[in-house]
């Protein structure tokens, strides 16, 4: 009788835990905005007559911010409470309760900011956004973002362009008050050397997956599904019970770990093998194989990624890309620039978006030195989108989530770079959703056992 209540007792760890990662506050969803009116926003922006769109953000406006936050916190104090909770996991739980917390609490600012009645009041819950916003996601560091936009601007006034897009460069410029110089910070790249061994290390990691691609020239969303099936079946055998692949959708993969699903949008384009390659090794080999690794184990936040994994989630699947190709390059920069010039610059969208379409366009330009009309469309098309992205929730904002990118991809290179050649090392890399050069989330993996 005592041994079915333990029993009993045990398996509400992960049943509370799954209470709790469903109750995580869904902050990209309650930043969409309502597509009818974004869409009718945007027609009048492109067109100059509106200087800043403002979205309705219907989500968001639904939500029960202080409902939200009680649940986590009841069912939060039923998990840490829990007779069976092994103590040495117990600080990775209480870290976790506390982002969902922030998480709920951002959202909350964000909502009363979009409805305040006056500029202090703005102002104010600016201040408390921005500073939940960092807590969350991290800082932008100003010296990395100027170093980023100013690499830009000089690649830019080396090359030759036709009048029409001498006048936009000057136009950045000034935008940007920039003056040429040869100015450059040096930022962290790792060895040829780390890249050459990563190559070697994630071909043999990743060569049984691999094998399983078809000798095809292009492969097609079902051909991807296919591939992908057959891949976590025969690959992964039990570990993968319960997984499907499905079409549907649009955008982008996506590995929805709390459904066991990965979803490939049906009007995908057609990939060509580099691409098929890739798409399995971020999609399969880390997101998909690090929830495996995490859920084996008696740690739950190890198979859904807790406080600050989430750059190290996006970073690594970013750099086993990279290494797949044998080359290293920055990740998550135009992101970087977006909010560095809210952030730190103090520009608004209408600012942001002028400045950006003229980057995308001159750097585009750079192959022929001409300004065509389908370049200049295409750049405020791709400009309105970053911006969007970087301001969503408030439209005025800087969102610092996709500052993960630029963040994670560097931190990952700078771990394999100092851990080449240690087996150990790398294997921390997949042991679950963590970042491997946090102290806390190394002690949970080597704290955690098979469950």
């Amino acid at each position: 009788m005592e041994q079915e209540k333990q029993t009993e007792q045990t398996e509400r760890i992960p049943d509370l835990y799954e209470q709790l990662l469903e109750l995580e506050p869904k902050l990209v969803t309650w930043f969409t905005p309502e597509k009818k009116t974004a869409a009718e926003q945007k027609e009048l922006f492109l067109a100059g007559k509106i200087r800043n769109p403002h979205h309705v953000y219907d989500k968001l406006d639904a939500v029960n911010f202080s409902d939200n936050i009680a649940r986590i916190n009841q069912v939060g104090l039923s998990l840490l409470s829990n007779e069976n909770l092994n103590p040495k996991h117990k600080f990775a739980y209480e870290d976790e309760i506390d982002f969902l917390n922030v998480k709920s609490q951002l959202g909350e600012l964000a909502y009363l900011y979009n409805h305040a009645d006056n500029s202090l009041e703005k102002s104010n819950l600016a201040q408390d956004f921005l500073k939940l916003d960092a807590e969350a996601y991290g800082a932008p560091e100003e010296s990395t973002y100027r170093s980023l936009l100013n690499e830009k601007l000089n690649r830019i006034n080396k090359a030759k362009y036709n009048d029409e897009a001498i006048k936009i460069r000057d136009e950045l410029f000034q935008m940007v008050d920039y003056e040429p110089n040869n100015r450059k910070m040096k930022r962290f790249a790792p060895s040829d050397e780390t890249v050459e061994w990563t190559k070697a290390t994630i071909e043999f990691f990743y060569g049984g997956m691999l094998s399983h691609i078809p000798e095809k020239d292009t492969f097609g969303p079902e051909d991807i599904r296919s591939i992908f099936a057959e891949i976590i079946t025969d690959e992964f055998g039990e570990a993968a019970d319960g997984w499907k692949v499905e079409l549907g959708g649009s955008g982008a993969i996506k590995v929805v770990t709390q459904e066991k699903r990965i979803v490939i949008p049906s009007d995908r384009k057609e990939a060509n093998l580099q691409d098929i390659k890739q798409l399995i090794v971020h999609e399969l080999g880390v997101h998909f194989f690090r929830n495996i690794m995490g859920a084996s184990t008696d740690a739950m936040p190890l198979k859904s990624g807790w406080e600050s994994s989430y750059d190290s989630e996006e970073g690594l699947a970013l750099a086993m890309e990279q290494a797949l190709k044998g080359k290293y390059k920055k990740g998550g920069v135009e992101p970087y620039v977006s909010v560095g010039l809210t952030y730190f610059d103090k520009k608004d969208f209408r600012d942001t978006f002028e400045i950006k379409w003229r980057l995308s366009a001159l750097f585009e330009a750079k192959k022929t030195g001409e300004i065509t009309d389908d370049i200049v469309n295409k750049a405020k098309e791709k400009a309105y989108t970053s911006v969007s992205r970087c301001l969503r929730g408030t439209d005025e904002l800087p969102f610092f989530k996709d500052l993960a990118y630029y963040n994670g991809i560097t931190n990952i290179w700078k771990y394999l770079e100092k851990t080449r050649g240690d087996d150990l090392e790398l294997t921390l890399l997949f042991a679950g959703k963590i970042d491997p050069s946090d102290a806390k989330h190394r002690r949970l993996v080597l704290e955690s056992a098979t469950a």
